[in-house]
């Protein structure tokens, strides 16, 4: 019964006469596991997420090789828009995947680290897109690439399968006791993911006009060295077409970065294949968003979990189907968006240049499939229907991301040095262009860049423009977002520092 948690009210959000009134709805029966046929989505959903993969590593985000051409057909394909500068909440996985699977903002779902011992896992109470299409009458299942995405973190939430069938999903040693992220062991790679995925699509596709099916597919072949593709595959991509441009490790290591996501890219057009073998293409929504991207060396930094557009500016590609699911009553085989409007797949605007969110995902993927009854759970998310329909994203979207964990990354590409992180940081980018990075333990270090013309982040701004910078921390602040949690802090703890700041002994 998927009927618990169907919706997360948070504080003030609704009157109280509006909570009695979702509340007796929930206690009929109206939101729960039994919905109607003509409450179900009307389409099928297939989410797949790519872990560290750069907006620039894939054709259609500019990459000058061909990494990406089963991914490039999809975001050129009838239907499908391209969001070209979609930003991430957040520069690691578990929350990053957080704010996707609920429509909100790290402060408000409560995930914001990969390591500790409070505040890394996604609550009870929050609904999660599962839930909501579960309780929609649908059927989901979770394919997932690595330990950040299991349900370790709360991912599990609303799946009928939830498969995480890889050594180490347990999470033993993905971080050791003094903070050093290490998940060799604890993945798997494309082709095993996409195994598991294809197989239980093949059982779930007979009934999909009875239950629509939600995918969820999480690849994590990009992220390191691990997991690399078959050996012989391997060498052949490393001596053609993507040839490392010199003989330094940090050229090799990127190369090998490219055919992983080439591999990956293969093993994704296996699984839209599948989609259409099984009849299930002609009536699924398609999501492609990556959780964040990755360093490479930009602004000296290798891995990914601080906040440079390089980690937090992330593929997105949104594609609606041509027809609907046939267990739907009524409505057109377009999405039907917030203002009341349909949106006809065959002339979606293909590419959208205005920033957008990673939390628009949920709310997009609610109205363009018809999930779920009135009233919804509180979002910080805003479909992205209306944009695709008429190529203006309305209201402007001002982005937040986060990354407040204090971690070390071993940096592959030269052994001798580490990426450490020690502060907890905070970025807001504006509809205009400016950008906010926010280091909360050493607030002097905070910077201001306008991308609008300085798009690399090479120009510090925040000497130069003091009051705009105070004008964005001010911004910040106002948010609530900024985090106590620190390393080896319990949940006591955090509670005993909102006690004392409630006093007035704790800034």
């Amino acid at each position: 019964m998927h009927c618990r948690r169907l919706f997360a009210f948070r504080p003030g959000l609704l009157s109280a006469a509006a909570r009695v009134v979702a509340l007796a709805l929930l206690a009929a029966g109206a939101f729960a596991g039994c919905a109607a046929p003509g409450d179900r989505p009307v389409h099928n959903l297939l989410l797949i997420t790519l872990d560290t993969t750069r907006a620039d590593a894939l054709g259609f985000g500019g990459h000058p090789r061909a990494t990406s051409p089963q991914l490039d057909s999809l975001a050129t394909a009838p239907g499908s828009t391209v969001f070209e500068r979609a930003i991430a909440q957040a520069a690691v996985t578990p929350v990053s995947h957080a704010s996707i699977f609920t429509g909100l903002e790290p402060y408000h779902h409560g995930l914001r680290v990969l390591h500790g011992l409070s505040h890394n896992r996604l609550g009870a109470e929050q609904t999660t897109l599962a839930e909501l299409w579960a309780a929609a009458g649908g059927v989901c299942g979770a394919f997932v690439s690595a330990y950040p995405t299991t349900g370790a973190f709360g991912f599990e939430q609303g799946f009928d399968r939830f498969d995480a069938d890889f050594p180490g999903a347990d999470g033993s040693g993905l971080v050791s006791k003094n903070g050093v992220v290490n998940t060799g062991s604890a993945q798997r790679g494309a082709r095993e993911t996409t195994d598991a995925a294809i197989d239980w699509l093949r059982k779930v596709a007979p009934r999909a006009g009875r239950r629509p099916v939600f995918a969820w597919v999480h690849y994590f072949d990009p992220h390191d060295t691990a997991v690399v593709p078959p050996q012989e595959e391997l060498h052949a991509l490393l001596n053609g077409p993507f040839r490392p441009r010199s003989r330094s490790r940090a050229d090799l290591l990127r190369a090998v970065y490219e055919c992983e996501t080439y591999y990956m890219d293969g093993q994704i057009g296996r699984l839209l294949a599948a989609l259409r073998e099984l009849g299930l293409a002609d009536n699924t929504m398609i999501v492609v968003v990556a959780d964040h991207g990755e360093g490479l060396g930009d602004h000296g930094w290798w891995s990914h979990g601080i906040l440079y557009q390089e980690q937090i500016r992330v593929p997105l590609v949104v594609h609606l189907p041509a027809a609907k699911n046939p267990a739907a009553d009524g409505g057109t085989a377009g999405g039907g968006t917030a203002d009341g409007g349909d949106v006809d797949p065959k002339t979606v605007v293909p590419r959208i240049s205005a920033q957008v969110r990673t939390i628009d995902i949920l709310p997009t993927i609610l109205d363009a499939c018809r999930v779920g009854a009135e009233p919804r759970p509180a979002l910080d998310g805003i479909s992205l229907l209306p944009a695709m329909r008429d190529g203006v994203v309305t209201p402007p979207r001002r982005a937040y991301s986060e990354s407040v964990n204090l971690l070390t990354y071993g940096r592959p590409d030269d052994a001798a040095q580490i990426d450490a992180k020690d502060d907890k940081l905070y970025s807001l980018v504006r509809a205009d262009g400016l950008k906010l990075i926010y280091h909360q333990l050493r607030p002097e270090k905070s910077q201001l860049y306008d991308l609008n013309t300085d798009p690399r982040e090479t120009r510090n701004l925040a000497a130069e423009r003091p009051a705009e910078l105070a004008t964005m921390i001010a911004e910040l602040e106002a948010l609530n977002a900024l985090s106590d949690i620190m390393p080896g802090q319990t949940p006591s703890d955090a509670e005993h520092i909102k006690k004392l700041r409630s006093l007035g002994y704790v800034e």
